[in-house]
């Protein structure tokens, strides 16, 4: 806030006005921000100086500039304006930024080749900036180096978890892996129990048909057999008759 007192209205509204990227088709900074470049007169008359500085009069803005000491040059894309001391993103430059009076001028006028006192006072200004500058370049070199070890950190961080993501997928990779075995040896056992299942009923298929052949035949020469055995070979055929039905495992 102590710096804004310093710096004069119409210096920080057209700082703010460069900053505004909505506007940058019209005015905006130059590639360096060293300058800033008003692209279209007409355009800026009548949608960005009644918003800023409450008229819409370009003569008048220029006039302003002038007696800030900007400045005027060609550009390609307009009208190039420019300070030492008006800088893109350099705010706390900006209150050395003085407004030219006529006993400046005369003095300069009057002692061409002798350093003015205007002169020193501007040699002043620049080691302050220069000094300023330094300070910024101090404070971001610290950020810069904060910025490094948490990068450090986050890197590290980063490893360990894909160390661990890749622990998991081989773990997962194991697992799938028995998986595919128990199921193939299950397929072999299934296919294992259709074979015996197949065989055991046609072995039993042929022998109730064996039996069935001698039952249609005598069984013993004398009539006087003990029906007794009669009866437990029909039971032994009906017990073959049930194991020759088809078998089904679990």
């Amino acid at each position: 806030m102590a710096t804004r007192s310093l710096v004069p209205t119409f210096i920080m509204k057209t700082f703010e006005m460069l900053d505004d990227q909505s506007i940058s088709h019209i005015v905006s900074w130059t590639e360096h921000g060293l300058s800033f470049v008003v692209k279209s007169q007409k355009q800026l008359q009548q949608q960005v100086l009644p918003h800023y500085f409450k008229h819409r009069n370009y003569s008048s803005f220029l006039r302003q500039l002038n007696l800030y000491n900007f400045k005027k040059s060609k550009h390609e894309d307009g009208q190039e304006f420019k300070h030492k001391c008006f800088r893109k993103g350099v705010k706390q430059m900006l209150q050395f930024i003085k407004r030219r009076n006529n006993d400046d001028s005369n003095q300069e006028t009057v002692n061409p080749n002798q350093p003015s006192a205007k002169l020193k006072e501007e040699q002043n200004i620049l080691r302050t900036c220069a000094s300023d500058i330094k300070d910024t370049n101090s404070r971001l070199d610290e950020d810069m180096q904060i910025l490094k070890q948490k990068s450090s950190v986050l890197l590290e961080e980063m490893w360990n978890l894909k160390k661990l993501l890749h622990s998991q997928f081989d773990q997962v990779n194991h697992k799938l892996e028995r998986i595919d075995i128990i199921i193939g040896a299950m397929s072999q056992h299934k296919k294992f129990k259709n074979i015996s299942q197949y065989f055991t009923t046609k072995f039993l298929q042929n022998e109730l048909q064996t039996l069935e052949t001698n039952l249609n035949q005598p069984l013993f020469e004398s009539p006087k057999q003990d029906i007794d055995d009669q009866e437990q070979i029909k039971a032994l055929f009906e017990e073959l008759q049930n194991l020759s039905k088809p078998i089904h495992f679990d």
